[in-house]
């Protein structure tokens, strides 16, 4: 094969046509840099899943201004059609194009604009998106590693990879067209280079064009439906009553775009096909995605809604490109959440397709070689057939109750497809069809036969239920697999350690569970803990044999002996570990590791020569033997590894490695031209040296990375490997006077070289100050925090420690004056030291609303609280975050004059879930403002407030939503035109207020319930109040726990506290419905609580004086 690095696109083109590095300029909304400051999340949910990012920084500050950028692209093109792709945004397929139709099969979207949708901040519509391995793709805003390669077949291949932040694993995808050929293919390539069994999902996201005539075209089989977590389950394709947090009323077809009111989610249960697509109606195009459907189970969309709400989704995404619909399909995942296991040195490898669609409304089957579908209706059969190669001389078919219709030589190629259209009796059925089509030589292209609906013969699927409290399992199997489930699935706040410790309660031995515990302790970082559990679990399984017939235990072990230093040991059971197949290449390649950093290079070869029987694709193995051959001089067999390697991964980071110690120049030019400036890469190819105690290498790799801290750490501990203890000392102190900005640690390498300069203390606090970053980011927070409590003693005039330190006490210890103060000097040294900067003062704003969530956690007053953000109105109009927080604040002093000035004077830019929470403070802005002129008799300006209340406005980027929570609204509109003599349109208002339920335990059911009693119906009315009292209660009853299918999407500092979130909510609503059923006594506790929890008052306020005139005692 040829391999191209980045090069002109002149020289691309040069080489062959089909292929070319392009700089491709985009209109692009800009992103303000990445937050610098590590950020760590403990319970938010994203997508239903655990969304905390350490170590990736958060970007999710908005310039929104727009301007010409330059992308470096990858663009591949034949006779049919033109893919592009970007690897610097995340590595997707940005543009689909059939040249032949003038259509894009894939959603291009002219512009660059995020909006707040994935794991760490921003996100882009359209293209085709990979997501892995959780929802939306960690890495989806930041650039990855592209090698261009040119296939024996005269294929293209634009390779896109990473090793990602998260979990350390490899993913890769080879967008890849051939001569000849209407499709592209994707290639993936997973890897698990840890020691860990890790989970992933794998969804291709691709986007389509959508309008009022696009339909979804599920596979014929596809006979039920699911949501997200699989808890609501529905028969397809007509869904009734309540589904997906939506109403569908009698009956309503979702396949079409047109009938989805609102932001929606469905996921098929199963299905024997391989294909998935979409249709236009109106251009008589479509988009089709095949995949094997044993690996490619995923096959799900989602829309924003075909509403309002939708369409200003869609807006904020695109300038002038409209609406789009998501075709997900996902590989070895059904759902979101839905993880599949990767199991250490294991390579996961996948191939997706997709084409464009013609003159295809109803299709059938769909394969890589071309598509079939017809249309029934009446009397008329309406056959097509696509292709994806030229096909002068192909034969079709079609059979109808086992006589042929026709059968006849046709002529096809991609875009013009052949059609039939036949007369058939009015009473057949559909499955009574067979088609088929065969290439010159005989070969089967496509074919459909009828296959039954797949549940139809089978138990019908049930929604998922929640977990059950430990003490309510029975069984130690159950307890370990609920808590392995909360693993897989990252719940966002039950922890399975409380299923594991339950079980080991029962039976202190079991070894399932002691592995469990063990693993989440190395994964935290706790690898004495971590110990004495494994050895719990290789005893247990070694009860009656010293032989266990699954090698996992003994791995295990091992891992946790390493890091505890005692090698010899670890080398035993990693051996032992490799007697059983499932861990024999892992076990061999951990052993060969620590033979080489022990001077046993013959013991090394020998197990990775056997290791590669098992796994003969492993990067890491080609790395070691490779690496063994050129320690030993043979250069030539190991640039002959080194090649095979990069001919099934150009861009395997341990390979390019060798090849630049091999090759010289030319070597180091590859691996620059892969590796960039990324300093997470050079890193983790920093890390596969030291493991080995490669000293060499990884000081001739430093000299080469870009500046980071971890790279001049990486660097001592090279330096002292080889005894140069000066050299070492120099990297210290370099290290320890870098700004530190994006130094993220979080490896079990880092984590090693890290308690090295810790042990030197030559670089003031900093290296005690990233071990409590490690340690915090991976759910050892008490030991974080200890390491920071001991950087400030060591250099106290470090900011980010003091800041790191105040939100510890906060969320570990609960202790609000110590993190007030923390926070207040964090604050007070992060601006001295940017005093002199000229530099944008955002980086300073995420301090500043910490430093303001913390104080309002110690019941600083709210005018307080605002003269602190309008001392710093800079910092306020860059973060939104910030923004809201002082918009809130001026409704909660009663300022609403000032509430909606401030609206006016900002673009906001919403995130994905916080829709509503500007439009609420929107509504009580307004609605105080609307009161007012009331009690001033001001009846047609309170009219004019509330019709305010009621606009969505162009800087708010926030259309109405199908359940907009406008009840208040509703009935204050009603009072006013009462005061006003309009009597019979008040009664209106008063209808629509009564008829908006919501469920949401807030001020809009308080006041659905005022207006049902305002026409007369006082038990409804009591009904609503005393549901919410249920709710309530509810809530307080389990006040350590959240919904199981639902979590947090707050991201603001001390809002992760379970308990806390429960209290804000559930007082309140009692305080309301006890205020509308005239118990004086319970309100006035309510509020008191309510105050005590820290819950906003405004509402509190409003109702308890419209409570006061009710005009009953109680009903």
């Amino acid at each position: 094969m040829l391999f191209r690095g980045k090069v002109s696109a002149e020289a691309d083109k040069g080489v062959n046509d089909m292929i070319s590095r392009q700089k491709l300029v985009i209109p692009t909304y800009e992103m303000d840099e990445a937050e610098k400051a590590p950020v760590f999340y403990d319970v938010r949910n994203h997508q239903g899943t655990r969304g905390n990012i350490y170590p990736i920084p958060m970007t999710d500050t908005f310039k929104n201004v727009k301007t010409d950028r330059e992308y470096d692209a990858i663009r591949l093109e034949n006779e049919f059609i033109r893919v592009t792709v970007l690897p610097q945004l995340g590595g997707r397929i940005y543009e689909g194009y059939d040249k032949k139709a003038d259509y894009h099969f894939v959603y291009k979207n002219n512009v660059i604009k995020p909006a707040l949708i994935g794991l760490c901040g921003a996100w882009i519509s359209g293209g085709i998106e990979f997501n892995w391995p959780q929802h939306h793709r960690p890495t989806t805003f930041m650039p990855v590693d592209s090698w261009i390669e040119t296939g024996e077949d005269g294929s293209e291949t634009a390779w896109m990879g990473e090793y990602e932040p998260l979990f350390g694993m490899k993913g890769m995808v080879g967008v890849t067209i051939w001569p000849g050929k209407a499709y592209v293919t994707v290639k993936t390539r997973l890897y698990n280079p840890t020691n860990a069994m890790q989970t992933f999902h794998w969804w291709a996201n691709l986007a389509v064009h959508a309008n009022q005539n696009y339909q979804l075209q599920f596979p014929p089989d596809v006979d039920y439906i699911t949501y997200h977590y699989k808890d609501a389950v529905s028969p397809f394709p007509v869904v009734r009553g309540e589904f997906a947090r939506a109403d569908f009323g009698e009956g309503t077809d979702i396949t079409w775009f047109k009938n989805i009111p609102s932001p929606a989610s469905f996921f098929i249960l199963n299905s024997d096909y391989n294909f998935m697509g979409g249709y236009d109606h109106g251009r008589k195009r479509g988009t089709v995605h095949v995949a094997d459907h044993h690996v490619s189970v995923g096959k799900k969309f989602f829309t924003w809604g075909s509403r309002e709400f939708g369409d200003v989704w869609h807006s904020n995404l695109t300038d002038e490109d409209g609406a789009y619909l998501e075709i997900m399909t996902g590989c070895y995942t059904d759902n979101q959440p839905d993880f599949s296991f990767m199991a250490p040195d294991e390579t996961k490898t996948f191939e997706q397709t997709w084409y464009a669609l013609s003159d295809m409304p109803g299709l059938k089957n769909a394969g890589k070689d071309g598509a079939v579908g017809f249309v029934h209706e009446g009397r008329s059969l309406e056959v097509c057939f696509n292709v994806t190669a030229v096909h002068e001389n192909a034969r079709m078919k079609v059979v109808l109750k086992g006589e042929t219709l026709v059968e006849e030589e046709v002529s096809l190629e991609p875009g013009k497809p052949v059609l039939r259209t036949f007369e058939v009796p009015e009473d057949m059925e559909e499955k009574e069809v067979s088609a088929f089509l065969y290439d010159e030589d005989g070969k089967e292209l496509i074919s459909y036969t009828y296959r039954a609906p797949f549940f139809e013969n089978r138990e019908k699927p049930v929604p998922h239920k929640p977990a059950r409290e430990p003490k309510e399992i029975g069984s130690q199997e159950e307890l370990y697999l609920e808590g392995l489930h909360l693993e897989q699935y990252r719940h966002v706040t039950l922890r399975a350690q409380d299923y594991y410790m339950e079980a080991l309660h029962r039976d202190p031995g079991d070894s399932r569970c002691n592995n469990a515990m063990g693993l989440l302790m190395m994964r935290r970082g706790n690898c004495r803990e971590a110990l004495r559990f494994m050895e719990r679990a290789v005893k247990r399984c070694m009860l009656r044999n010293p032989n266990p017939r699954d090698g996992e235990y003994c791995f295990n072990y091992a891992w946790a002996l390493e890091e505890n230093g005692q090698e010899e040991e670890a080398v035993r059971y990693y051996r032992k570990a490799a007697w059983n197949y499932g861990y024999k290449g892992a076990g061999l390649k951990q052993a060969a590791k620590l033979s080489v950093r022990r001077g046993d290079t013959g013991a090394a070869r020998d197990c990775v020569r056997e290791a590669l029987t098992v796994n003969g694709e492993s990067p890491e193995l080609f790395f070691l033997q490779a690496f063994l051959l050129r320690k030993e001089g043979r250069t030539q067999e190991a640039e002959a590894v080194t090649g095979r390697m990069l001919g099934i991964d150009p861009m395997a980071y341990g390979s390019l490695g060798e090849n630049w110690f091999l090759q010289g120049e030319s070597g180091l030019e590859r691996l620059q031209a892969v590796l960039g400036k990324r300093r997470m890469a050079w890193l983790v190819l920093m890390a596969s040296y030291l493991e080995l105690g490669a000293w060499e290498e990884v000081l001739k790799l430093g000299g080469k990375a870009p500046s980071d801290p971890m790279v001049y750490y990486d660097c001592a501990y090279a330096a002292a490997g080889l005894g140069k203890e000066e050299d070492a000392a120099a990297f210290l102190k370099k290290a320890g006077a870098d700004p530190g900005d994006y130094c993220f640690p979080y490896t079990d390498m880092d984590k090693r070289v890290l308690e090295y300069a810790y042990s030197r203390g030559l670089d003031g606090g900093r290296s005690a100050y990233y071990l409590g970053c490690l340690y915090y980011g991976r759910d050892n927070r008490e030991e974080g925090m200890r390491y920071w409590e001991d950087t400030v003693s060591r250099e106290d005039g470090l900011y980010q420690a003091h800041r790191c330190l105040a939100l510890a006490l906060l969320e570990v210890c609960r202790d609000k004056t110590g993190a007030r103060r923390e926070m207040e000097k964090a604050f007070a040294l992060k601006r001295a030291s940017s005093a002199g900067e000229n530099s944008s003062p955002s980086p300073d704003g995420r301090y500043l609303l910490e430093l303001m969530e913390i104080r309002k956690q110690c019941g600083v007053p709210v005018r307080n609280l605002l003269e602190l953000l309008e001392e710093y109105p800079d910092l306020v109009y860059k973060r939104e975050d910030l923004y809201h927080q002082q918009l809130v604040l001026y409704n909660e002093a009663g300022m609403p004059e000032k509430a909606a000035e401030f609206l006016k004077k900002r673009i906001f830019n919403p995130y994905e879930g916080g829709e509503g929470i500007l439009v609420k403070a929107h509504i009580l802005a307004y609605i105080q403002l609307g009161r007012r002129a009331l009690r001033e008799g001001k009846n047609k300006d309170a009219i004019a407030f509330l019709e305010k209340a009621l606009e969505y406005p162009e800087n708010y980027h926030e259309g109405r939503g199908v359940m907009a929570r406008e009840a208040a609204v509703y009935y204050h509109m009603a009072k006013a035109l009462e005061a006003d003599g309009r009597g019979e349109e008040a009664l209106a208002w008063y209808e629509k207020a009564a008829a908006y339920q919501t469920g949401r335990l807030d001020e809009s059911d308080f006041y659905t319930a005022c207006a049902l009693r305002r026409l007369g119906k006082e038990r409804e009315a009591a009904i609503l109040y005393r549901q919410m009292l249920e709710g309530a209660d509810a809530l307080l009853e389990k006040e350590d726990r959240l919904p199981y299918f639902g979590g947090f999407v707050s991201n603001l500092p001390g809002e992760h506290d379970v308990c806390k979130a429960n209290h804000m909510k559930a007082h309140p609503a009692k305080f309301y419905a006890y205020t509308g059923l005239g118990r004086k006594e319970e309100a006035e506790r309510e509020k008191k609580l309510a105050a005590y929890w820290g819950s906003e008052l405004a509402w509190l306020s409003i109702i308890e004086e419209d409570g006061g005139n009710l005009g009953y005692e109680g009903i």
